[in-house]
């Protein structure tokens, strides 16, 4: 391989919390990080936030945004995004759970920005239909990963208005919306990039790819707690599968999940730990 297709990992000049003591402590894949990793023009930053990592993707002239957890998210958000020097022009949720949307809309409007969903969560929130809930039996695998990620609550700056996204109840209602991400399309405003449906965690779930460095932004699709795995949350076993058969031949070099830190590696997916969701 030669020296400059190399993935490069750095940290950020900047200054962020410390992780919470739980996950430093106690998590076994440790704390997502606030770092820079590139390769093969693909640059991604990640930012952990209360309930998720905000991955930034950067494009020629512009910022996107993959998920914002938290309202109190935003002002780490923005520190990244002056340290790049380059203006937000979309935010992406990868799926609509409340740990990756509360501060979407928000974000949108403080940047100036606009809102790109995937095709069927465009679809859910301009029907007001409600996402499909998780299979019941899967749900026990969020009780222990919510204590590694330091039980984190509800923040004072996601009251009362990010209640109305990501909830059984929410009615999901972006003021900024802006394009839509069409699967197996190149995503606005990143060059390289292109929109993949990966229903399974949900059925709107998405993740964003650059086939040339082999960087994959997975939201929940994949997640990072246990040193890296396949979710065992889920909406739907059988559409989940067929997500993961159809992601194993990618040549994915780099996965920047939704929660913990940075995975890199040639042929990753492969290595990730079995899905097994505990249900028939």
């Amino acid at each position: 391989m030669k020296t400059t297709d190399k993935i490069r990992r750095s940290g950020l000049p900047i200054p962020f919390p410390d992780a919470p003591f739980l996950t430093r402590v106690f998590s076994p894949a440790g704390p997502a990080t606030p770092c820079v990793t590139e390769s093969r023009g693909a640059r991604v930053i990640s930012i952990p936030g209360r309930y998720s990592v905000t991955q930034i993707v950067e494009g020629p002239r512009a910022l996107v945004l993959a998920d914002v957890g938290s309202v109190s998210d935003i002002p780490l958000v923005e520190r990244a995004a002056e340290w790049v020097g380059k203006p937000v022009g979309l935010v992406v949720p990868t799926h609509l759970h409340f740990d990756h949307i509360m501060g979407v809309d928000e974000a949108a409007r403080r940047f100036g920005a606009a809102v790109a969903l995937g095709e069927l969560a465009n679809t859910l929130v301009d029907e007001e239909r409600k996402p499909r809930p998780p299979i019941f039996k899967t749900l026990k695998h969020f009780f222990v990963p919510w204590f590694w990620q330091g039980l984190p609550l509800f923040s004072r700056e996601d009251i009362p208005g990010g209640l109305a996204f990501g909830f059984p109840w929410s009615r999901n209602p972006f003021t900024m919306r802006g394009p839509l991400l069409q699967t197996g399309k190149p995503v606005p405003m990143l060059e390289g990039w292109v929109t993949l449906h990966t229903p399974g965690h949900t059925d709107e779930s998405i993740c964003i790819y650059h086939p040339r460095s082999g960087f994959l932004v997975a939201g929940d699709t994949v997640r990072n707690y246990q040193g890296g795995e396949w979710n065992p949350i889920i909406t739907d076993h059988a559409m989940y599968r067929d997500t993961i058969f159809r992601l194993l031949p990618l040549p994915v070099r780099a996965v920047f999940p939704g929660h913990g830190p940075v995975l890199t590696g040639e042929r990753l997916l492969g290595r990730l730990r079995p899905f097994d969701s505990g249900a028939a």
